[in-house]
Order: structure tokens, then C-alpha cells, then sequence
């Protein structure tokens, strides 16, 4: 199962973002890429609610991270998934770690064959947690464009 597709952007389209939670030197905003009736990425939408499917497609979401300071930092995520290991423990995901000055993305796609539920993503800076995003994956009930 293709769970999740990891699509690491440079450049972030943000139109609107609200309630950006904030970590010292650093804010993190959590949601989804909405797209146009041609699907041209026109909007950041901040939600810890994911459809699997919007609309036809998969839907494309993730973590923005933008530092208060130029200054290069590291960023790396664990993706907690609601899928039993071999012990009994939620299964874990290691994202790539990337080096970042001032805004950098971690996004994925989600798959069809996903499993609704709730899911988790560790974000790493430097090494060091620093947040912890509690999201659900769902049906197509929430999807919009």
C-alpha cells in the first residue's frame, strides 16, 4: 500500500493561512492544497481534517514551516500511522530530513487505499521535537475543491 507520497516543496503557495500555531522562532501551519476547476494549486487551507479523495483526485496536503530568522535549520517528521508493527505499536514513517532557510514544506498525497482514521506527524527542528499534529484522514464526506 503507497501511503503516503512525500512531495517537498521550496516555494509555498499560501493565500490564505489563519491561526498559525506558533513554537519560539517558529510557525507551523497544517492543512490542504486547494485546487481550481482546472487543478492549478490556488489556496492553503488550514484543517487537521484530510479527505483521502477531493473529488476525483487525491488530495495533497502537509506542514509549512517558516522560521522568524534567516538562519538554516534542519527539518525532518515521523508520520504516525494507524496501522499495528510487529510489536503491537502504531507503525512509524521516517520523513527525509532537509535543510532549510526560512520556509520549507513538508507535504504528501494521500493514496485510495488509505485507511480513514487518526493519524499523527512528529515535526523535528534541529534534531529536537518541537510539535506533535494530531489529523484525521476521512472519507470522501469532507471533500470539496
Amino acid at each position: 500500500m503507497r501511503l503516503f507520497n512525500m512531495v517537498i516543496a521550496g516555494c509555498i503557495l499560501l493565500s490564505s493561512v489563519a491561526n498559525a500555531s506558533t513554537d519560539s522562532n517558529f510557525v507551523f501551519d497544517f492543512g490542504v492544497v486547494r485546487h481550481n476547476n482546472v487543478g492549478e494549486p490556488i489556496a492553503f487551507e488550514k484543517t487537521t481534517e484530510i479527505p483521502i479523495v477531493n473529488g476525483v483526485e487525491t488530495t495533497l496536503y502537509g506542514l509549512v514551516v517558516t522560521s522568524a530568522t534567516n538562519e538554516k535549520f534542519n527539518l525532518n517528521s515521523v508520520h504516525i500511522v494507524p496501522i499495528k508493527n510487529k510489536n503491537g505499536g502504531l507503525k512509524k514513517v521516517m520523513g527525509k530530513t532537509m535543510i532549510i532557510k526560512k520556509r520549507g514544506a513538508i507535504f504528501m498525497r494521500t493514496d485510495f487505499d488509505d485507511l480513514p482514521g487518526d493519524y499523527q506527524m512528529e515535526i523535528y527542528i534541529d534534531n529536537e521535537l518541537h510539535r506533535t499534529i494530531s489529523y484525521q484522514l476521512a472519507d470522501n464526506s469532507l471533500a470539496k475543491r
